[in-house]
């Protein structure tokens, strides 16, 4: 088994311990439940609305508490002077937890609706938003020493990435939110709903693997900087 598969075994195996799945379950329930409450006739923009704000980006928030923990336990200090290369923790990271983000989203989306052949751009669009949030949240994560100052920054960078939704409430329309990974997230969420043309749908995900580059630049950079550095090994 090689190194990158090894991790991201371990790393489901860390995150099913620490019951991120059964805690994730009960939080997808919960969604379900409040979705059946809602008139059939807003059902659909719910579950958008739910799909994109929390499975999709739980990457970023859970990977803050594991890069703490991880720091506060001198695990990376002990993992980064092995053959570990720093890009294979990334993405083991970045795989792992878009793994429960999409089992939770399809258990979201099943319960508004059949699951058909345009069902794949809710996959690819979860996935992928998921991706870009863990790995970003590699970044910002890293840079802090406490949860409390994580979350704090935390308010900034999600106030930004959820602009378009002003667009996709009617609240306010501005061509400039196509900038963002997140509108990018919600027309392909909401393709498997209202389905949009193929080339449109493969613009989105090129704009959204552009932004999972940066993001993974972003984290690399940042470990480099703030753990690497301090260890004096990795690569």
């Amino acid at each position: 088994m090689s190194r990158r598969a090894a991790k991201l075994l371990n790393d489901i195996r860390f995150q099913w311990r620490h019951g991120f799945y059964f805690a994730y379950f009960v939080v997808t329930v919960m969604y379900i439940c409040l979705l059946s409450l809602v008139p059939e006739s807003v059902q659909s923009t719910v579950s958008v609305l739910i799909l994109l704000s929390d499975p999709s980006v739980l990457g970023y928030f859970f990977i803050g508490g594991i890069v703490l923990l991880e720091r506060g336990q001198n695990i990376m200090e002990n993992l980064f002077v092995t053959p570990l290369r720093l890009s294979e923790y990334l993405w083991a990271k970045a795989t792992s937890l878009p793994l429960l983000s999409l089992g939770s989203s399809l258990l979201i989306h099943r319960s508004v609706g059949d699951f058909n052949h345009y069902s794949w751009y809710l996959i690819i669009g979860v996935g992928l938003t998921s991706v870009f949030f863990t790995l970003f949240g590699l970044g910002v994560a890293v840079r802090h020493k406490t949860l409390n100052g994580f979350f704090l920054s935390s308010i900034f960078y999600t106030t930004l990435f959820f602009v378009p939704l002003l667009g996709y409430l009617n609240i306010v329309e501005t061509p400039l939110y196509y900038l963002l990974p997140t509108q990018a997230s919600l027309e392909l969420i909401q393709a498997s709903l209202q389905p949009i043309a193929i080339s449109k749908g493969i613009g989105f995900i090129f704009l959204l693997l552009i932004w999972i580059w940066i993001a993974y630049h972003w984290a690399y950079r940042s470990f480099q900087k703030y753990v690497i550095k301090n260890i004096g090994g990795g690569s």
